[in-house]
């Protein structure tokens, strides 16, 4: 009894090591290619070998074009990122920034298009409300202008000239900003979230197969360095594993072209850039109407002048004059995508 009972543990012991033995042994292949693989990486950084496989010429302009596009979007994506921001254009007092972090704190996560869908729908509160409820930070320049203003008009009243310059001086500040915020919305729906996913994700994909590209190759050329110089024995063998890489670099090749060119051939950038400028010069059509609206006596007393149109009014008219020119070559570059040229 004892016996049988030694031998059925032996023979499991021997199976357990086994089955340990086969599990161990993808993994010992694995540090193999790994190995091969570094050991090709340094011949090649030290300028010991010179047998690399080349790229073909068209990915390698693939790679170029796909650098351009990926900086591109990188570049306009850092200052984009500024409509997302609370109040960019203006630092609020240390105090109020202060007061409000430490009370609003749940508010100042507010998304930015809900932010976006009150100003396009709802009119934005200025100094109204309950007395000695504290206001939340202005979100914009225009709207800490028209607080300030109309907190003044209170005081002032609207009989005296300053007092009535100042209330309309408020209300379009007022409106102007709105259109800010209806603008920031736009552009961070329109043009910030998919270029992020752009960069992030089509053009993610392509950079990580190339990184794999060049991983494969690394093992490809080990594999042909290695069946140059294998004994005689052994060249059957370094032969089957220099073709297996030789299909697998091949089919990686394919795979990061494929990928490359979905970058190339994408319409969205040139799409979203239409995008910004038409939220821009809604705005500045926006602030340039409302502007022309506000009258303000100056000091002579024989004529108005608008407040500020003139800025607003350059700013629409040179955005208006860009955006069809900017729709036309959106067009233009679609049908080079569906009908490219020989």
């Amino acid at each position: 009894m004892a016996s049988g009972g030694t031998g059925n543990a032996g023979a499991q012991f021997a199976n357990l090591v086994s089955t340990f033995s086969e599990r161990l042994k993808p993994l010992g292949a694995n540090v193999g290619k790994q190995l091969t693989h570094w050991q090709q990486y340094a011949k090649e950084r030290m300028g010991s070998t010179q047998d690399v496989t080349e790229l073909p010429a068209e990915y390698r302009e693939l790679e170029e074009k796909v650098d351009k596009i990926r900086l591109l979007h990188e570049n306009l994506l850092k200052i984009a990122r500024n409509y997302t921001l609370p109040h960019y254009d203006y630092q609020p007092a240390l105090k109020d920034t202060v007061f409000d972090f430490a009370s609003t704190v749940q508010d100042r996560a507010t998304s930015l298009a809900a932010t976006g869908a009150k100003a396009a729908g709802v009119q934005t509160t200025l100094a109204s409300g309950p007395p000695g409820k504290r206001e939340e930070i202005a979100p914009s320049l225009t709207h800490a202008f028209a607080r300030a203003a109309y907190q003044s008009v209170e005081a002032l009243g609207t009989q005296e000239p300053l007092g009535a310059a100042l209330k309309k001086f408020s209300a379009v500040e007022e409106k102007v900003g709105n259109a800010r915020l209806k603008m920031d919305a736009e552009a961070n729906a329109k043009f910030v979230q998919p270029f992020t996913t752009t960069l992030n994700q089509t053009i993610g994909h392509a950079m990580k197969a190339r990184r794999n590209v060049q991983s494969i190759r690394l093992t490809y050329d080990a594999c042909r360095a290695k069946l140059k110089s294998a004994k005689p024995e052994h060249v059957e063998a370094a032969r089957i594993e220099m073709e297996a890489a030789e299909d697998e670099f091949v089919a990686a090749v394919d795979d990061a072209m494929g990928k490359m060119k979905v970058v190339v051939e994408s319409p969205e950038p040139l799409k979203n850039l239409a995008d910004l400028v038409a939220a821009q010069l809604a705005y500045f059509k926006v602030s340039f109407r409302d502007s022309e609206l506000v009258q303000i006596p100056i000091s002579d007393g024989d004529r108005d002048e608008p407040m500020s149109s003139r800025a607003f009014q350059e700013a629409y008219e040179v955005l208006a004059e860009i955006s069809p020119e900017i729709d036309e070559l959106q067009v233009t570059n679609e049908a080079l995508l569906r009908h490219p040229t020989s």
